[in-house]
């Protein structure tokens, strides 16, 4: 396993609390009726201002955490899976391979050579075995 056993948690856990958290409260502000609160200004403000912010929720989990996937590997496959699809590519297929900072975590990038099913891009973050089996391997 090249990934992290963390990555279910930043891949599912994370997205679905904090989108069902976010909308709760998008939902309350929508229903609750102007004339039961005693604001001195209008709801209306607040109401965009959250429905801005659960937008811009979806479009950080769009752009960060739903790229991330769960990596396997073998001495001639390595094993992509979102947790529904599990996708398997030979080690050829794997143009290069990069490593980025991103919110203070290591995030490894494997680049194909032709788009497959996730994409060209294959994110995920590395476990603790990562460097240790990547050193053999290459």
């Amino acid at each position: 396993m090249l990934s992290t056993n963390s990555t279910l948690f930043w891949r599912v856990f994370i997205p679905v609390f904090g989108t069902v958290f976010l909308s709760g409260f998008l939902l309350a502000f929508w229903l609750v009726d102007e004339d039961d609160l005693s604001l001195p200004f209008s709801m209306l403000w607040p109401r965009l201002l959250l429905l801005a912010i659960v937008i811009g929720w979806l479009w950080f989990l769009q752009r960060t955490l739903w790229r991330l996937k769960r990596v396997d590997a073998d001495d001639t496959h390595i094993y992509v899976t979102n947790y529904w699809t599990t996708v398997r590519y030979p080690w050829h297929d794997i143009e290069r391979i990069e490593e980025k900072k991103r919110f203070n975590r290591r995030v490894v990038n494997f680049w194909l050579r032709a788009p497959g099913k996730f994409g060209q891009v294959i994110s995920f973050l590395p476990g603790s075995f990562f460097d240790e089996w990547m050193k053999s391997r290459f």
